[in-house]
């Protein structure tokens, strides 16, 4: 396994982490984001954006941080803290990034949210062979007082694949065991969700620039994006009989014409100052080893179905 600084001709300034399976690169000029993550000298999965004008910024923003403040999503993997809130969630985090590191990869801190009173903290971990990477987030209270929050991971991942979720299978007899979540711009009628009794299957579609948003109470505790002829698998502790933001959903994901989001919560977590809130997560990146056809619904559907045929397998790793 082997650590390295780099200057990337896109990303600027990063950390480089690599295997003899995988490479994953996190920016130090700003964020921090996990930017890449690859089978070595494969395709990124992970979103990147290019285009100069894809931002947040305007009066709320120079009103709460300071003028000229502006948010660029960036791409790949990044720590906000839930519930969403405008335009706090989209701390201006333009500034470099400080790093230790550690005995399989580093931690990451960027400066103190002070407008909220946060500090985030990453940390990424890299197996020595294996395709695996964990991933520890935390946010912890910096106020004078408490806090109601949880770590709230959000991967952006690359055009063109299909997020595979799985549904509740909890049997509770006469009470309900899913929980499905919409937001108030989402089209129930969109026909890039498809929901089965075993899961649900997100089809992102580069034609459709509408935003579109969907939550479930994972209690599987993994999602996987199909993409470019690899299986990007997420997996975390959904923790029963607690309290999760948005209705009581520990995953959510999220498409428009760019890119997916896939989003990992943890529960909601009284914070006194000085306390914290962590959300674990374990990636794993794997060639497919059945193939998606042409996309249509019939195949999609018979392959979400192999997917499951084969857990514990594949595409858990």
């Amino acid at each position: 396994m082997k650590i390295e600084k780099i200057t990337h001709k896109d990303y600027g300034n990063c950390l480089r982490l690599s295997n003899p399976s995988v490479t994953i690169m996190v920016s130090l000029d700003y964020g921090p984001r996990i930017l890449h993550f690859s089978m070595n000298d494969g395709p990124n999965v992970m979103f990147f954006n290019r285009d100069p004008e894809y931002l947040k910024k305007g009066v709320d923003f120079d009103r709460v941080f300071y003028p000229g403040a502006y948010w660029n999503i960036r791409g790949g993997n990044r720590l906000w803290i839930a519930p969403h809130s405008y335009p706090h969630a989209f701390y201006p985090d333009n500034e470099p990034v400080e790093y230790a590191l550690l005995e399989s990869g580093a931690r990451f801190t960027p400066k103190p949210r002070t407008q909220i009173g946060a500090q985030l903290s990453t940390e990424v971990l890299l197996d020595k062979e294996a395709p695996t990477v964990t991933i520890n987030q935390s946010v912890r209270n910096i106020s004078s007082e408490p806090k109601k929050w949880a770590a709230w991971s959000i991967t952006s991942v690359d055009a063109g694949g299909i997020v595979i979720i799985p549904l509740s299978q909890k049997q509770t007899g006469v009470l309900p065991n899913r929980q499905v979540v919409y937001w108030p711009y989402t089209d129930i009628a969109d026909n890039r969700i498809i929901l089965r009794n075993r899961y649900a299957v997100l089809v992102h579609d580069r034609n459709v620039s509408a935003p579109f948003k969907i939550g479930f109470n994972n209690d599987a505790g993994w999602a996987c994006y199909v993409n470019n002829g690899m299986c990007l698998t997420i997996r975390y502790e959904h923790i029963d009989q607690v309290e999760y933001p948005d209705f009581g959903v520990s995953y959510e994901t999220f498409a428009d014409d760019r890119m997916v989001e896939m989003e990992a919560l943890s529960p909601l977590k009284i914070l006194q100052p000085g306390e914290s809130v962590s959300l674990l997560e374990k990636w794993n990146l794997s060639a497919l080893e059945i193939g998606l056809g042409d996309g249509n619904k019939m195949d999609i559907l018979k392959y979400a179905d192999s997917i499951f045929s084969n857990i514990g397998k594949y595409p858990l790793g």
